[in-house]
């Protein structure tokens, strides 16, 4: 069993990440307001306890059908209390049980913790014809040199580590075609000005980000990347 089975990635995460649930949804709102998309049924693969795509269901009209898959009973249920007549969870291994194809796939903070990550992506393909990927950036110098890595293993058990251009390669190779991306600045999140050192580190991220961002990301992180994808015509791994 997975960490996400047992509980022990609640002992770490408490909250399951819902603390930054409108945030991401409001992030994924930016992306189909600029890309005209309006899905009419989406799914959120490995959605935790729901308060992303609880959020976004809100955000949409009535009639969009929303789901959200987790491995994790104990996020699920923490989700199911979420649940409308148009938003449903369930705990499932999307790639083995799914049979449907939506309108659009969320993958927030996903793939980095899947071990065969490019087979996962692989075999998800077929089951959307939109995609939304929201991939943290956690390979940069300041990160490197604080061996942030090691940390995020421990606590986020991210077991794969991206830079923007590694994230988008990543995604070309499992198959799909990259429509557009743009960093999220996820140093501006609550839980993220926890500590003092994120404070301090704030506003060149902020500034940075603003008049260099390619650099500044790879220099100081603090941001992920949001991409929207969709499968490409012939492609296989």
């Amino acid at each position: 069993m997975t960490i996400y089975e047992t509980g022990a990635y609640l002992e770490t995460n408490s909250d399951w990440h819902e603390e930054d649930g409108a945030w991401k949804a409001g992030q994924i709102l930016k992306m189909l307001a600029k890309q005209s998309l309006k899905p009419s049924t989406i799914v959120d693969v490995g959605c935790g306890a729901g308060e992303v795509l609880s959020t976004l269901a809100h955000s949409l009209d009535a009639d969009v059908k929303c789901q959200g898959f987790d491995i994790a009973e104990v996020a699920i249920n923490i989700a199911k209390r979420k649940e409308t007549s148009s938003l449903q969870f369930k705990v499932s291994d999307f790639l083995v049980e799914n049979r449907e194809i939506y309108d659009l796939v969320l993958l927030m903070d996903v793939f980095e913790h899947v071990p065969d990550y490019l087979g996962f992506l692989s075999q998800l393909r077929k089951s959307g014809h939109h995609f939304l990927f929201h991939i943290p950036l956690d390979m940069n110098v300041l990160h490197v040199l604080l061996d942030h890595q090691t940390r995020s293993r421990a606590e986020a058990g991210h077991l794969h580590y991206f830079s923007k251009s590694s994230a988008l390669l990543t995604l070309e190779d499992a198959g799909f075609d990259v429509i557009d991306w743009f960093y999220t600045p996820v140093f501006q999140t609550a839980k993220a000005k926890r500590s003092l050192s994120k404070r301090l580190i704030e506003l060149p991220r902020a500034a940075g980000l603003a008049f260099c961002p390619d650099f500044s990301v790879r220099l100081l992180g603090g941001c992920s990347l949001l991409v929207l994808a969709k499968p490409a015509l012939k492609k296989d791994i």
